[in-house]
């Protein structure tokens, strides 16, 4: 008999294995021998013995007896007969290979000794609430073929689940272990249900895979929760558990991994490979190293009091001298990405590798002493905007209609996957802020190059702020247009060549006088003997013609050989007429300005 889903034999019966390790139930059977063990002093096992047998064999029970039942099928009938006979507590219980025809219910059960469902198959529910196991319970290679249900269940002994097989659900909620619980390799193609479950001495879920929503909630880990190699085909969710020891992955969830409200204390590295990443209001307590590798991690208000590394890991993760399959999530980008930092304190985090284009900084605390160990890529303006580093928050207001229009403040730009508070949403100021603090933040990581982009946001904010005085906008509105607050070099360049042309046109139409000023010699010629006196003079810089006439090469020539000079703070000791003078000492100013914000955008640019 095999256990079929998705079109696809998963599991043969083990009890039709003629290699069994005891002697076998001497009843034919319509469909051939039963391999259940045989009941002392009987020769048949325990389900095909005959009424008065039966009855005899169990009478001789007492409350608390050990049992064999190996490879006995039960109907629901003989299991509730053989409790009633223990008195709903065994000693050992071996019911190893057994087959469960009907439900199998164990509720209130109470097993004193080492407990063996190996090889069990379940045809349908398995009932396990409330029963304590008090020695080891070892469920290993059992099949549940339809629910398998735990709650209240008290584990005192380590719990056996290694192979596994849950063809429906896999219930534990609030069930408790005390030593222990290994769940390697086991299969669930139904839910996991692990909510206010207790682990006082750690989980093992090696190689794990669940087809469908896991949960954990209020679950708490007392040491090590190894999750290595699990696969989440849906979602994997932790909220409000307590880890107490390490979590340890590589865990691949292919829906969201929620770790809303959780509580990290001890030192833990977690390596993840999910959709989304919820630690909405986690309390992590302790150093937490977090790789990661798709995900969008949410961490809105969450508590950070020890640091906290967040990295995009560059490659499937290892595990067992191999890759660990990402089949969930294959062909999308893995590099993963943080959604909002509102509420939470990031003086303690540090990010590498993590895509920030849309997260939301506003309402975050400490953001001056965020720090970023490696690439952390940064929204980009639209076409054709300057290229530069910009926050999710500065997209959104540029795109909110101006007041009593239906138009965009600023043309092309687009607000993010993300959204802030439409109650309050954040204003230049805040932004101005925002872009403040992340700068000093890369300031104090000596990325010079990096800040720039974050200083041009904030003066972008100010210039843009209608509260900033008139004068002070006139000036940022200057300052931005000739040289982009003193970092677009080429913008600089470009005012001072066209401050260059301009003078050099000014000098040619009024600088420059039209004839050149001649010098003059008058004195009187003295009786011999006597000193020649002579008084030596130059008429005023004048111009005569027309505008057109002035347009000659050897006017331009003059004209650029002063404006070349002003450019380095010389004078030219050319004529000029009243007029040229004052555009000479103008240019003698803005010009070496504009040389100096070129030089200045430069440096910024290659700042270490």
């Amino acid at each position: 008999m095999n256990l079929i889903h998705a079109g696809r034999p998963i599991l043969a019966f083990l009890s039709d294995d003629p290699r069994l390790r005891w002697p076998a139930c001497s009843f034919p059977g319509e469909h051939g021998a039963c391999f259940g063990v045989p009941w002392d002093p009987y020769d048949q096992c325990l389900a095909h013995l005959e009424p008065e047998e039966r009855r005899q064999a169990l009478g001789a029970l007492s409350p608390g007896a050990a049992v064999d039942c190996r490879g006995v099928p039960f109907t629901r009938e003989l299991l509730e007969e053989l409790k009633a006979a223990v008195g709903n507590t065994f000693g050992a219980a071996d019911f190893g290979r057994a087959h469960f025809l009907e439900l199998a219910d164990f509720t209130g059960v109470t097993f004193n000794g080492e407990t063996f469902f190996w090889c069990v198959q379940f045809a349908d529910d398995a009932l396990f609430y409330d029963v304590s196991f008090n020695g080891e319970a070892i469920f290993e290679e059992a099949v549940f073929e339809q629910d398998g249900a735990f709650e209240h269940a008290d584990f005192h002994g380590s719990a056996w689940f290694q192979d596994t097989l849950f063809a429906s659900d896999a219930d534990f909620e609030h069930a408790r272990f005390a030593s222990g619980a290994l769940f390697s390799r086991a299969q669930v193609f139904g839910g996991a249900l692990f909510n206010g479950v207790t682990f006082t001495d750690g989980i093992v879920f090696v190689s794990v895979q669940i087809e469908e929503t896991a949960w954990f909630t209020e679950a708490t880990f007392g040491r090590d929760a190894v999750f290595a190699g699990a696969h989440f085909k849906g979602d994997a969710h932790f909220p409000d558990t307590t880890f107490t020891g390490p979590l340890v992955g590589p865990i691949v969830c292919g829906g969201v991994l929620d770790l809303s409200r959780a509580v990290l204390t001890c030192p833990i590295r977690i390596r993840i490979a999910a959709a989304q990443v919820l630690l909405e209001a986690a309390q992590i307590n302790t150093a937490l190293t977090l790789d990661v590798r798709y995900a969008h991690i949410d961490l809105l208000d969450a508590v950070l009091s020890q640091p906290v590394a967040i990295n995009c890991h560059p490659r499937p993760f290892p595990f067992n001298d191999s890759l660990v399959s990402e089949d969930p999530l294959t062909g999308q980008d893995p590099q993963p990405s943080i959604g909002m930092l509102a509420g939470v304190d990031v003086a303690f985090l540090a990010l590498s590798g993590v895509d920030l284009s849309a997260c939301l900084f506003t309402g975050a605390h400490h953001l001056d002493q965020l720090r970023f160990e490696g690439h952390v890529p940064f929204a980009q303006p639209p076409a054709p905007w300057t290229r530069r580093r910009t926050i999710a928050e500065e997209h959104h207001w540029r795109a909110l209609p101006l007041p009593g229009r239906r138009t965009a403040r600023t043309r092309g730009w687009q607000p993010g996957p993300n959204h802030p508070d439409p109650a309050t949403p954040p204003g230049p100021k805040e932004l101005a802020a925002t872009y403040r603090q992340l700068r000093k933040a890369l300031e104090d990581g000596k990325n010079e190059p990096g800040a720039a982009d974050f200083y041009y946001g904030e003066m972008e904010m100010r210039r843009l702020d209608q509260d900033t005085p008139f004068g002070e906008r006139i000036l940022l509105n200057a300052y931005w247009l000739i040289s982009g607050y003193g970092l677009r070099a080429s913008r600089a360049l470009a005012a001072l060549g066209v401050a260059m042309v301009l003078t050099v046109v000014l000098m040619m139409l009024w600088g420059l006088p039209n004839p050149t000023p001649k010098q003059t010699a008058t004195g009187t010629m003295p009786a011999p003997g006597s000193r020649i006196h002579l008084v030596i003079d130059k008429s005023d810089p004048t111009l005569a013609g027309s505008l057109s006439q002035r347009w000659t090469a050897d006017r331009a020539k003059d004209a650029g050989h002063v404006v070349l000079n002003s450019v380095i703070f010389r004078s030219s000791d050319q004529d000029l007429t009243s007029a040229g003078t004052w555009i000479e000492m103008f240019s003698r100013f803005s010009e070496p300005v504009l040389l100096g914000l070129a030089a200045l955008a430069a440096r910024g640019r290659i700042k270490r």
